[in-house]
């Protein structure tokens, strides 16, 4: 468990940073539609940053796989925090983790001492933003009782009470099928930008075909 949940968090890191990538490669070639705008030496640089990107959609894939593993495990931690309720996440006394205790250490975010949250694991999409949940966190992993919450980006705290009538299913970020959208958009927008760039290096090919 703590080998798989060490891979889901690393490859979380690159759906972000491919989602970025993708979307200023994609706006860049398609800004660029004039006949040989580029030089050869620029097209065979964003033809390498758009196979790049294809290792790395498939690396995105492998990620979605490896998350639905954890699917029930984290539909057990989003319906714990839509009761605004306490998460035991193992027994103290024996030691022992359960399996939403090990994930959920190993996605845990100290904010300071006995305050904890998991921003990368899942946060829902409410009227201040993007939030995760805050928890107590005091047994040293064992239970968590929830808190308030913050948002993702500008780190803003909420009361528990300010925004728990929000924290709902509907407004649940990062599930499965979101994700296997995200792919199948990711993938479209991957296709145009290789498509572009084809089309960039035909004109150069006959350019270059002209000359001679």
């Amino acid at each position: 468990m703590a080998k798989e949940s060490e891979k889901l968090e690393a490859l979380a890191k690159d759906v972000v940073k491919s989602e970025s990538s993708l979307a200023a490669l994609s706006g860049s070639i398609a800004a660029q539609n004039v006949p040989l705008e580029y030089t050869q030496d620029e097209l065979e640089e964003k033809q390498q940053e758009a196979d790049r990107l294809t290792g790395l959609l498939g690396q995105i894939k492998q990620y979605v796989r490896t998350f639905r593993l954890f699917a029930p495990t984290m539909e057990e931690y989003a319906i714990s925090v839509e009761k605004g309720g306490k998460i035991e996440a193992g027994n103290s006394y024996r030691g022992i983790l359960s399996e939403l205790g090990k994930l959920l250490e190993r996605f845990k975010k100290v904010i300071r001492e006995g305050l904890s949250w998991f921003p990368r694991l899942m946060r829902w999409k409410t009227s201040v933003g993007d939030v995760a949940p805050v928890f107590k966190d005091t047994d040293n992993g064992y239970s968590y009782f929830l808190y308030g919450y913050m948002n993702v980006e500008t780190r803003e705290q909420y009361s528990k009470e300010d925004l728990q009538n929000e924290i709902i299913a509907e407004l649940l970020v990062g599930t499965v099928e979101q994700m296997d959208a995200n792919i199948v958009a990711l993938e479209r927008d991957l296709a145009e930008i290789l498509r572009l760039s084809g089309e960039q290096r035909r004109l150069w090919e006959a350019y270059e075909e002209r000359k001679r």
